[in-house]
């Protein structure tokens, strides 16, 4: 008589064998996994769980397509078995196979609409293809079948944030916060929004908490000194500042800040050896050379500053095709009025440096581009 497999459940004589195998992958070995796993096929090849297995050892290793295979193999032996479902999802998408792995995961919440993960993921894909709403409607829905998911009322809070709904991405942080007090990134998200609303005390405090719930997230440290700079703490601010920089050395935005909180506070010679602790290539960057230039206006030297301003826009190839106007205002020569001439350069740039950043921020893929130049910079530097 043939040998009758089992389809759907692991059997009492395997489930003690298939738990080490899954707790040799929790622990990174590996190889002693996909011992345990394949031996268990060799054994009942109908078992999808094995097929899971194996499915995780390859994603960890960055083999999506062979993951791919099995947890397809474990959806032909158990087509309800929600975790291969959204596994498969998840190898589709790193395939590329976006159509495919949106499909997959309305499979995966269909299966277990009160579990977050589908929900998540396919949030954030649609996210990461430019279709906000739709991945907002994701997230509603994600909230109404599971409330009490402090994940998801994170993820729905940033959403709320980027489409411009203050007041509902606070609540929805804050109601994150209430499901789970110390989770750090709930305290961070409601700073960053209240920042946004220009609420610098409540952003203080939330920032505060964020950064004793994640003392070595350098991004935390920043916003608390942005809270405290706009409270006028300045002090404070570079302490958070330094911060910062001692958790992330080369970021030139936290050098930026420090340098600018110090000349707040009227320490424009500590502000200026800040910004001149950057690397060579690094001081060229825009954000550094206006800094240093509105660090000489505030200290009185308008003619330090004009040659600040002007070799910025001079030396940038951007301003010279893109604004005219500005690089006329460098080139000019009827400027008696040193004063009068650096301030005029320095409300110039910062409207130029503005509409880029709104522009930037208005366009994701830009912004993508963006920060990866950064990271080559910094890598360089």
């Amino acid at each position: 008589m043939p040998q009758r497999f089992e389809r759907t459940r692991v059997g009492p004589e395997f489930r003690e064998e298939m738990q080490a195998g899954f707790a040799a992958l929790r622990d990174g070995d590996h190889e002693e996994a996909r011992e345990v796993f394949v031996a268990l096929l060799e054994r009942n090849p109908m078992m999808a769980t094995a097929h899971l297995g194996l499915g995780r050892i390859y994603t960890a290793e960055g083999d999506h397509q062979k993951a791919l295979e099995h947890y397809q193999e474990a959806l032909s032996i158990q087509p309800k078995l929600a975790p291969a479902q959204l596994f498969s999802a998840e190898a589709r998408e790193q395939l590329g196979e976006v159509d495919e792995a949106l499909v997959e995961y309305e499979k995966a919440i269909s299966l277990n609409p009160s579990a977050g993960g589908g929900y998540l993921r396919k949030a954030r894909l649609l996210g990461r293809q430019q279709r906000s709403d739709e991945a907002s409607a994701v997230l509603d829905e994600a909230v109404l079948h599971s409330p009490q998911n402090s994940k998801l009322r994170m993820a729905r809070a940033g959403k709320l944030s980027k489409a411009g709904s203050q007041e509902q991405s606070e609540a929805e942080f804050r109601r994150a916060i209430e499901l789970q007090p110390d989770m750090w990134s709930a305290h961070f998200g409601l700073g960053n929004a209240l920042l946004r609303d220009k609420q610098y005390g409540p952003a203080r405090d939330a920032l505060t908490r964020a950064a004793k719930l994640a003392p070595d997230k350098p991004a935390v440290h920043a916003a608390l000194a942005s809270a405290l700079s706009g409270l006028q703490e300045h002090a404070r601010a570079s302490r958070s500042y330094d911060e910062a920089l001692r958790l992330d050395p080369k970021n030139l935005r936290f050098i930026v800040g420090a340098a600018r909180a110090r000349s707040a506070a009227g320490q424009h010679k500590e502000a200026l050896i800040v910004l001149r602790s950057v690397g060579r290539f690094s001081s060229r960057s825009p954000a550094i050379q206006k800094t240093t230039g509105d660090i000489y206006l505030a200290m009185d030297r308008p003619s330090d500053a004009v040659d600040v301003y002007r070799a910025m826009i001079l030396n940038s190839e951007r301003i010279l095709e893109n604004a005219p106007d500005l690089v006329t205002l460098a080139q000019s020569n009827d400027h008696t009025d040193a004063a009068a001439y650096a301030q005029s350069l320095q409300q110039a740039l910062s409207a130029y440096l503005q509409a880029g950043s709104e522009k930037v921020k208005s366009d994701p893929k830009t912004m993508r581009e963006r920060l990866a130049a950064r990271r080559e910079r910094r890598t360089a530097g």
